[in-house]
């Protein structure tokens, strides 16, 4: 496998952490902490310059906090200059690793979101004519699961210079959730790694096992196969290579081996064998929740278009991709968003 040994000035480059800066300050030039550290721009990236070349950078403490979607999930926000420098890492590192991940690996890789891989999917069951089965699985606290070590000989597999290895290994550590294992999520580099993790199971599934029709989002997978001996079969390959290899386990509640003929959860839609689509019920109950909320903050404070218009179009965005134009309709056409609804349809170009 090919090592790229000359990474670490293109990261220190002060036109790369100047991007950097501006891609981890986008949307948030209001906020006093980006103010103040762009007034001293020059000043600040040159000083993070001095202290990569010198190996001195010192990580910041992340701020915690808590999320429930749908389950709780702790979310570690690190500080500005930390996500700065996580930025100019994947610009110099992420195009590397990309290119040696096979083609139907999907999440955090430009042109490869969610509506790639459900369409990618479309395409595996329209291919089969419905006929088949699916194997569907996660893995079990994935990022608190991934082991140091491992991560670590990958990256090494494919990028050479200790200056930049020791940093990546510093940037690790300091994210753990106990020693020697566990990511933050939340980081942008840790949704790097995390697509590197499970890089050798990609290999193993296409190149060992042959499957044709495979993808994976993130630390969801889903395999097509010609019946349920097949499945469970695959399945039984790649549970001990996941342990002996990569030292995760799946999910046991997340497993599911199921005909095409039956709908289909997955990655937010749920599929029909007749070609419909639907989106998920969670997503739904989390909006029609979410929407009179929204109407009566807005009405309080004008001020908050902004947040408005962009709920209403993360479910456009969702929306546009399923049969979902009742659905749109009916949701805000209820009597306690009803002026919400109509003020947003008009200025967010309609629904789907």
């Amino acid at each position: 496998m090919h090592r790229e040994k000359d990474l670490f000035p293109a990261l220190i480059d002060i036109a790369n952490l100047d991007r950097a800066f501006a891609r981890a300050s986008a949307g948030k030039r209001h906020q006093p902490a980006v103010r103040e550290f762009e007034y001293h721009l020059e000043t600040r990236l040159w000083a993070m310059r001095r202290e990569l070349e010198a190996g001195a950078y010192q990580w910041g403490a992340n701020r915690r906090f808590h999320i429930r979607d749908p389950k709780p999930r702790e979310i570690r926000a690190a500080p500005l200059r930390d996500r700065v420098l996580h930025h100019a890492l994947v610009a110099a590192i992420d195009p590397l690793l990309t290119r040696g991940y096979i083609r139907d690996t999907y999440a955090c890789i430009a042109g490869r979101g969610t509506h790639a891989a459900v369409q990618r999917y479309r395409a595996f069951v329209r291919s089969r004519r419905g006929h088949g089965w699916a194997l569907q699985c996660d893995i079990k606290s994935y990022f608190a699961s991934v082991d140091h070590g491992v991560v670590l000989d990958l990256l090494a597999r494919r990028i050479g210079g200790a200056r930049l290895l020791d940093l990546l290994g510093s940037l690790i550590a300091h994210g753990a959730g106990r020693p020697g294992v566990g990511m933050p999520i939340g980081n942008l580099t840790s949704q790097m790694f995390a697509n590197l993790y499970l890089d050798p199971l990609d290999q193993n599934v296409k190149e060992t096992l042959r499957v044709r029709h495979y993808l994976r989002y993130m630390d969801d997978f889903i395999l097509l196969c010609d019946g349920p001996d097949e499945g469970r079969a695959r399945l039984a390959a790649i549970a001990p290579f996941l342990v002996g290899r990569l030292r995760l386990c799946l999910n046991p509640r997340r497993v599911v081996l199921a005909p095409l003929a039956q709908p289909r959860d997955v990655l937010g839609y749920v599929h029909y064998p007749d070609g419909r689509v639907r989106i998920r019920r969670r997503s739904v109950r989390r909006l029609w929740r979410r929407l009179p909320a929204l109407a009566t903050a807005l009405d309080a404070d004008p001020a908050r278009w902004p947040q408005a218009r962009a709920s209403v179009a993360s479910w456009f965005g969702v929306a546009k991709h399923a049969h979902a134009f009742r659905l749109s309709r009916a949701l805000f056409a209820a009597r306690d968003v009803r002026n919400l609804g109509k003020r947003l349809l008009i200025r967010s170009g309609g629904a789907p």
